[in-house]
């Protein structure tokens, strides 16, 4: 990873905005430009150096870390020392979504701090080689799990213990822990597309949407498949007929240069013509990578442009209240 490369960037946009600094408080941000993963600290990115504060339990870690050897300035957090060390900038800026009220009135009563969007979150929307391979590889592992779950999902069973398995699985076959929590929901629960298990068993005919993911590396993938232990019934077995060509087209309709929305509303077109528009109630897909949701974001309203390096999901889904659901997601690699 060239974190070099990417600090340049920040730098860049810091120098057009006429701002010395940036503190970044967001772990996924801190990873990206310094390749420490799941630290909580704080990093400040001024025009000529990075300097890191963590609390102690961190200190050796990130130390020890080998993209932290040369160019990141780590240091103890401490109140009175990381105010004192802002005191040397005239002006400092932070990412509008990652400073909390309080946080902002103990900092900005001395130090002079402006809000900007988070334009590191657009500098990840386009992924390298190196982040690609790591999702690439963490896109194998979830193929291997989703293989592996259509032998666990059967009838009788607990949907707990079903994302229990799952969990394992994640580990057993390489992952350093799942991307999120596994979503497995039954019969009727799979009418909510963001279900949390229950105790609630498997039955019979009835649809069982299982949402898994994958960490490999720091980097996400993010599948769903929808399972009918002993076979579906006459109208889910439609309903999934339709949904998996609905899937299929839309998978060989994104083309680089598209907007979000027009993929999106490709496919809820397709849906449309089959009545069942109005039981599709959420955005097509998201980004995909350091967060398992990140830009580009795939709906209705999403202006964001599709270009080689994005990884986004494509999940169509039919959700019917009482009744079920269902729903297909594959990420995809523009590369």
């Amino acid at each position: 990873m060239d974190y070099g490369k990417r600090t340049e960037r920040v730098v860049e946009y810091l120098e057009k905005k006429n701002i010395p600094a940036l503190l970044i408080k967001h772990p996924s941000n801190i990873f990206y430009l310094t390749g420490l993963l799941d630290i909580e600290g704080l990093l400040i990115v001024d025009r000529s150096e990075r300097h890191l504060f963590v609390p102690e339990l961190y200190l050796q870690e990130c130390v020890d870390t080998p993209s932290c050897k040369s160019g990141v300035d780590i240091q103890t957090y401490k109140p009175d020392g990381f105010r004192k060390f802002l005191g040397r900038y005239k002006k400092i800026a932070f990412i509008d979504t990652e400073l909390t009220y309080s946080g902002f009135i103990s900092l900005g009563k001395k130090h002079n701090l402006v809000p900007v969007p988070d334009f590191v979150k657009e500098m990840r929307m386009l992924k390298d080689a190196d982040e690609i391979k790591l999702v690439r590889k963490s896109m194998e592992i979830n193929s291997k799990v989703f293989r592996h779950i259509k032998k666990i999902v059967k009838c009788g069973k607990s949907e707990t213990v079903t994302a229990g398995e799952i969990l394992c699985m994640v580990r057993r076959f390489g992952g350093r822990k799942e991307a999120f929590e596994p979503i497995v929901a039954s019969g009727m629960n799979s009418a909510y597309p963001h279900h949390k298990s229950r105790g609630t068993r498997i039955r019979k005919g009835l649809p069982v949407v299982v949402d898994a993911g994958v960490d490999f590396g720091g980097y996400k993938s993010d599948m769903t498949r929808t399972f009918f232990p002993c076979g579906p019934g006459k109208q889910f077995s439609e309903m999934y007929r339709i949904l998996k060509e609905v899937h299929e087209k839309t998978m060989d309709f994104v083309k680089p240069g598209m907007a979000g929305k027009e993929i999106h509303n490709y496919a809820a077109g397709l849906l449309k013509k089959k009545a069942f528009d109005k039981y599709f109630i959420h955005g097509l897909g998201h980004g995909v990578g350091i967060d398992v949701h990140e830009k580009p974001v795939l709906n209705s309203k999403s202006e964001d442009i599709i270009q080689k390096g994005c990884v986004f999901t494509v999940e169509p889904g039919i959700y019917i209240p009482n009744l079920g659901g269902i729903r297909i997601e594959d990420t995809v690699v523009l590369d």
